[in-house]
């Protein structure tokens, strides 16, 4: 391998069909037989359909291998699949190398995520994570919570102090509590 092909290389993998028993299994199964490590998925059912997402990380020769059996993958999941390699991570000009998250809960409403996207863009920010997440409280007055985690990157000009007064206000608004503050996320990957 020479000096300049990373040792390891990134990819996601989408799945997307009919929901069928051990799909999550097929797509995890497909990734290890061919050398490569699942860092992160996500799966999900929207009425009769499934969603399957992996991120992945393995040797650019079974990157490609991975890409180049897709087809294999799509016929026996019966499902679309969509296999993308990803380039290095690369801090943007202009932008501090920590990454940075910060986690809320409040009451779902309609716009939460609008508003919270606007802020942290208002800022400078740039997500490179985000999982947002509604349930049930139940009990006698049963009602409904959204829960959010972002991961950014911070322009090298950044007013903590601003930011965290308006997440604050915006948590306030919408009944909620600050999970975890905006502070550095150590040993977080970059593809998180």
């Amino acid at each position: 391998m020479s000096p300049d092909t990373p040792e390891m290389q990134h990819a996601a993998l989408w799945l997307v069909g009919p929901d069928m028993p051990g799909l999550l299994n097929l797509g995890a199964k497909f990734v290890a037989d061919r050398g490569g490590n699942i860092d992160k998925d996500i799966a999900d059912k929207f009425g009769e359909k499934a969603v399957v997402f992996m991120s992945v990380t393995a040797k650019p020769v079974d990157i490609m291998r991975m890409d180049r059996d897709k087809e294999h993958l799509k016929k026996e999941s019966r499902c679309g699949v969509v296999f993308q390699p990803m380039s290095q991570p690369t801090i943007p000009d202009g932008f501090q190398e920590d990454l940075y998250g910060f986690d809320i809960v409040t009451d779902d409403a309609v716009g939460l995520i609008a508003e919270l996207t606007s802020l942290v863009t208002g800022f400078g920010m740039i997500v490179v994570g985000h999982t947002g997440e509604r349930r049930v409280v139940p009990g006698p007055r049963r009602h409904v919570q959204a829960g959010q985690k972002f991961v950014v990157i911070l322009p090298h000009e950044f007013d903590h102090a601003a930011f965290n007064h308006e997440l604050t206000q915006v948590v306030k608004r919408y009944n909620g509590t600050m999970v975890t503050p905006l502070r550095i996320v150590p040993g977080l990957l970059w593809w998180w």
